[in-house]
């Protein structure tokens, strides 16, 4: 009678983070983050768009939480835009990219520690373009460059704006990554939203009423969506980073047991599936 190999268990679930945009609410990522990563839960593959890219890609490279939340405390918006008016836009986000090379280096996406997607629309067409290869800062860039705001950004001569206008909080490129529990944090569900006095305000609020509108949708799925409570602030709002991290932290502690329920959950059924395969060609 033949001897049957044994079959190896599935390893550790593999869980993918989903990171929205926010502008200045993105600094919420990086309590988030700190708060996954004191409870000693490991991202596998993580993904970001606008706000989100940003704090996605330096995380992906290494940078860490408290290194993050120095930086987001000398950002403004006069930091972070050129004025260089043009007849696609009224600024440049070009110091975006600077802040990204300086903390990450001229690194290529593909390098990242961990498996990184980013988020883009390329406004010619219409069409949701995921990075997963190339210039990690030119990506940065093109998924932060809010529309009208900011001029497109020019990538192999295609035009490119906010990846919030084609998937604001970014899943569809975890499952490819091989994630088997999503996790999203979605920073437009308690977004304050203001009767409008200027342009910012027009910006803010139809930012909040497109994000909201595609993360009804992704609510349906078998996902974690941490919310944070950020009521008090706008995307403008960079004066208040403790604030905004304390609201991500908080708000994912919240999670924190659903997120390793699920684990448990998702790791089973992996295992058991993995062993009716095996069952099926003989394995142990």
């Amino acid at each position: 009678m033949p001897v049957k190999k044994k079959v190896k268990k599935s390893g550790k679930l593999k869980i993918g983070l989903a990171l929205s945009g926010g502008g200045a609410l993105g600094i919420a990522h990086i309590g988030a983050l700190k708060a996954l990563q004191a409870n000693k839960i490991k991202i596998s593959c993580i993904s970001g768009t606008s706000a989100g890219a940003i704090v996605a890609a330096c995380w992906a490279f290494g940078v860490s939480a408290d290194e993050m939340i120095e930086i987001s405390k000398k950002l403004n918006w006069l930091k972070i835009s050129n004025f260089g008016y043009s007849k696609l836009g009224l600024n440049s986000n070009k110091p975006v990219g600077k802040i990204i090379r300086d903390y990450i280096g001229d690194k290529n996406i593909q390098d990242a520690k961990i498996p990184l997607a980013i988020v883009a629309t390329d406004i010619d067409s219409g069409k949701k373009i995921v990075f997963r290869e190339g210039d990690v800062a030119q990506a940065v860039m093109a998924s932060a460059c809010i529309p009208v705001f900011f001029a497109p950004v020019k990538i192999e001569k295609r035009n490119f704006v906010d990846g919030m206008l084609v998937e604001n909080l970014p899943f569809s490129p975890l499952k490819k990554m091989g994630a088997q529990l999503e996790i999203g944090v979605d920073l437009s569900m308690w977004m304050a939203h203001k009767k409008t006095d200027n342009v910012l305000d027009v910006v803010n609020n139809s930012y909040g009423i497109v994000a909201r509108q595609q993360c009804s949708g992704v609510l349906k799925e078998e996902r974690i969506i941490i919310q944070p409570h950020l009521e008090k602030f706008t995307l403008f709002d960079f004066k208040n980073p403790e604030q905004l991290f304390a609201a991500g932290f908080d708000a994912t502690e919240i999670a924190i047991a659903e997120i390793k329920s699920k684990s448990i959950r998702r790791k089973r059924k992996a295992d058991s599936s993995l062993k009716k395969i095996a069952n099926f060609f003989g394995f142990e």
